[in-house]
C-alpha cells in the first residue's frame, strides 16, 4: 500500500473522561481536521440489594475518581492544531445531516472509540476509512465494558488493546495491531481497567503513523468472542467484582499471571 495522499484525520468518540484522554493524546500527536463526541448513554439498572447498590456508587466512585486523574496530565498535553469539536446525541453520528459534515472533511483515516454502533449507510460511506479502539481483545470479548469481563472472570491474561477495522458485526473487523496489557503486583482492579486503554491509545498512535507511510497492515479474526451488551454490566456483576477486591481473589488473580507464588497465609 502506498503512502496516503489523503491525510486529514477525524475522530469519533464519546463523552467520558477516558474518550477525552483519547482526543486529547491523538491531538497531542497529529492535526486533526474534526472531532466528533457523542454522548455516552448507559442503562441505570435497578440494583437488588443494599449491598449491590453499596457496590455499584463504590465501584463508579472509584471510576470517576480514577479516570480523573487521567486527564489531568493529558488535558495539559500541546496539541498540533484546535480541530473543530462537534456534539451530538446519542445516535445521532448515524444520521444523513452527520456523514454529510464528516463527509466535507474528506478524512482519509477515522479513528473510533467509544460510539454508538456505526451502521450500514456510514460504513458504506467511508470504506476503508474507519478504524476501532476496542479496548479488549475481540476474539475472546465483543461488545461493552470489554476490560471489564475479563477482571470479572479472572481472565487478566485476555486484557488487552486492540485496533481493528470497522464492518458490519461488532468488534469483527480484520486486525491492525493487538496487545495484552502488561500486569503488575500492584495493580487494583481501577488500575486493571485503565490499562486497556492507555495501550489502545498508543496503538492508534501507532496505526495513524503506519497509515500516513502507508504501512498498514490486517489480519482476520480466527474467532469470534462472546459478545457482552450494556445490560450485561449489572451491580450484581460489580458486587462480585467488588467482593474479588475485598477477598483478595483478585489479587491472587494478578499473582497467578505474574507467575508468582499466591500467600495463603
Amino acid at each position: 500500500m502506498g503512502i496516503s495522499t489523503n491525510q486529514n484525520i477525524v475522530i469519533l468518540t464519546g463523552s467520558d473522561p477516558r474518550h477525552q484522554f483519547f482526543v486529547h493524546q491523538l491531538c497531542a500527536s497529529f492535526s486533526i481536521s474534526q472531532v466528533y463526541i457523542e454522548k455516552c448513554d448507559y442503562p441505570s439498572p435497578s440494583p437488588q440489594s443494599e449491598e449491590e447498590s453499596i457496590a455499584w456508587n463504590w465501584f463508579f466512585k472509584r471510576r470517576d475518581q480514577s479516570e480523573k486523574e487521567l486527564i489531568i496530565n493529558s488535558s495539559q498535553l500541546p496539541t498540533k492544531n484546535k480541530p473543530g469539536t462537534t456534539y451530538l446525541k446519542n445516535g445521532e453520528l448515524n444520521s444523513l445531516n452527520t456523514i454529510s459534515k464528516i463527509e466535507k472533511s474528506n478524512p482519509g483515516f477515522i479513528a473510533v472509540f467509544g460510539t454508538s454502533i456505526l451502521k450500514e449507510p456510514f460504513l458504506q460511506k467511508f470504506p476503508n476509512r474507519l478504524f476501532n479502539l476496542h479496548i479488549g481483545d475481540p476474539e475472546f470479548y465483543r461488545g461493552s465494558s470489554c476490560n471489564f469481563w475479563p477482571i470479572h472472570q479472572g481472565m487478566l491474561q485476555h486484557l488487552s488493546a486492540t485496533i481493528h477495522r470497522i464492518d458490519q458485526g461488532v468488534d469483527t473487523g480484520d486486525i491492525l495491531s493487538r496487545q495484552a496489557v502488561t500486569i503488575s503486583a500492584e495493580d487494583d482492579e481501577q488500575i486493571l481497567l485503565l490499562k486497556p486503554l492507555k495501550l489502545g491509545t498508543m496503538l492508534m498512535i501507532e496505526t495513524i503513523q503506519n497509515w500516513k507511510v502507508g504501512a498498514l497492515q490486517s489480519i482476520p479474526q480466527n474467532r469470534n468472542g462472546k459478545l457482552y451488551k450494556k445490560s450485561d454490566f449489572t451491580p450484581k456483576v460489580i458486587l462480585e467484582v467488588k467482593q474479588m477486591v475485598e477477598s483478595g481473589r483478585l489479587n491472587d488473580c494478578i499473582h497467578v499471571q505474574k507467575g508468582l507464588a499466591v500467600n495463603k497465609s
